[in-house]
């Protein structure tokens, strides 16, 4: 018998994008008991004091549903824990959040935080037009190490007035859709998630069908 792999969560996210994007926020705000590698900035950074992720950003939670096909609860990890009798019969998947550094040398961090990755949240902040260029750049490296892999483009910072419409992030970066988001706000961040979270399992899907098709020729 072969043994199976375990891992401790159901669906890796891997959660990329520019410096200053909001890719660490996005995470704390989805798990107030995240972990973050980083450290602060040695000057404001347009107008607000601000730390940079240096290492890797850790969140741990929970998408809990009634029925496959619902969008569910997205639910910091901990504090499923501590209510989880109340889910009783639900189908529950554990997500790990893991955001990389986006400035470009750290390319070697994003590296080594691909293994077993289910799906990618790539972050921009739709109210720098300054960096689209980063953002082009990570696009490319991401698309060039998952391939097809499911992918949601998140503008982030919808709630600045000088941000630029989700349709025209899609733009800068060449991709046919982008999703609104603050990441500020919890249930944005969620929606955001739980976008992507039916896209992999949409996916995943459709590997088993293709898998079971293959078998039975």
């Amino acid at each position: 018998m072969v043994a199976r792999r375990l891992k401790a969560y159901d669906y890796k996210v891997y959660v990329t994008g520019p410096f200053q994007a909001g890719k660490t926020t996005l995470i704390h705000t989805l798990d107030p008991d995240a972990i973050s590698v980083e450290r602060d900035l040695k000057e404001p950074y347009r107008g607000e004091k601000s730390t940079t992720t240096t290492g890797f950003d850790l969140g741990r939670v929970v998408w809990a549903r009634k029925e496959i096909g619902h969008d569910g609860l997205i639910i910091p990890k901990k504090e499923f824990e501590r209510e989880k009798d109340e889910y009783d019969g639900w189908i529950v998947k554990d997500i790990e959040l893991r955001g990389v550094p986006g400035q470009l040398h750290f390319k070697f961090v994003r590296d080594t935080m691909r293994a077993n990755t289910d799906g990618v949240l790539m972050i921009i902040d739709s109210s720098d037009y300054g960096m689209v260029g980063d953002a082009s750049a990570i696009l490319a490296e991401t698309q060039a190490a998952f391939g097809d892999i499911p992918l949601e483009v998140i503008a982030n910072k919808q709630d600045r007035p000088d941000a630029a419409s989700p349709e025209q992030v899609a733009t800068w970066l060449g991709v046919p859709h982008a999703t609104g988001m603050c990441a500020k706000n919890r249930e944005s961040a969620k929606s955001a998630l739980g976008m992507l979270l039916k896209k992999i399992e949409t996916a995943a899907g459709a590997a088993l069908a293709q898998g079971a098709a293959t078998a039975s020729v």
